[in-house]
């Protein structure tokens, strides 16, 4: 029962009782938590403290409605910050996710004209691409697409095929090290909104339209010459990104 005469609003305190459960893992991913006339029956509140703090939870992300059957625990997002590299496997594992990594293609494909502009090719020139799935217990949450520079990526691709059969997880930053010769010391990235269509959506198993996050990386060595040109697909239900900025005087 919640104590009606204590300073914090009610559905306030409410409102953390039920995150501590969500954290707790008492309502797992995509589980109904209780009706609101179970928690009002449970706590001791009315139904609008109920609905007040429930809504604060959906606006949070912790919690979504599904139309005509109930309230449910939200999936856990990935939760990345842009202020550092962090690989894929570690991202994932932070929050409790099994990470894995299934490889979609790897061989030599002619690139689109941004990926050539970028990596400095001839329009009709092939070059080594990789299309990697990233998923979390079993769940798809990032595609990755990479072209690479000729002379390095014949090794990148045969380090990822060595991964594959190991069953490791991994992204393509993981792959350098391991590949020997040139690594990157810098990537530059921009990042846009998209909805979901085609291949992406069936691999990332999501309904056309959905939200997702693109993320395009180029890689560079500490001559500034682009090793890796990388689009990575989001899924936006399950990945945030972070990022600390300074404010101008």
């Amino acid at each position: 029962m919640l104590n009606p005469h204590e300073s914090t609003p009610l559905y306030l305190g409410l409102r953390e009782l039920l995150r501590g459960k969500l954290a707790a893992g008492e309502y797992p991913p995509d589980q109904a938590i209780p009706s609101e006339r179970a928690l009002c029956r449970a706590y001791g509140v009315s139904r609008i403290t109920v609905r007040q703090a429930i809504a604060g939870l959906i606006h949070e992300g912790l919690l979504y409605r599904r139309p005509g059957k109930g309230t449910y625990a939200a999936p856990r997002k990935v939760s990345q910050g842009l202020g550092r590299f962090v690989r894929f496997a570690q991202t994932v594992a932070q929050i409790g996710l099994a990470p894995a990594t299934r490889i979609l293609f790897s061989g030599n494909a002619a690139p689109d004209p941004e990926a050539a502009a970028v990596l400095g090719l001839d329009a009709e020139r092939v070059a080594p691409r990789l299309r990697l799935l990233g998923l979390g217990d079993g769940r798809p949450l990032v595609v990755y697409d990479s072209f690479f520079a000729p002379d390095a990526g014949a090794a990148i691709l045969a380090a990822a095929e060595r991964r594959g059969r190991s069953g490791a997880p991994f992204s393509s930053y993981d792959l350098w090290e391991e590949a020997g010769g040139p690594r990157p010391v810098r990537v530059q990235q921009t990042l846009e909104a998209l909805s979901a269509a085609g291949p992406a959506a069936k691999q990332l198993a999501v309904p056309p339209g959905r939200a997702l996050l693109r993320v395009v990386s180029v890689f560079e060595d500490r001559r500034g010459r682009p090793l890796e040109f990388r689009r990575a697909l989001y899924r936006g239900d399950l990945y945030k990104f972070q990022v600390v900025r300074e404010l101008a005087d």
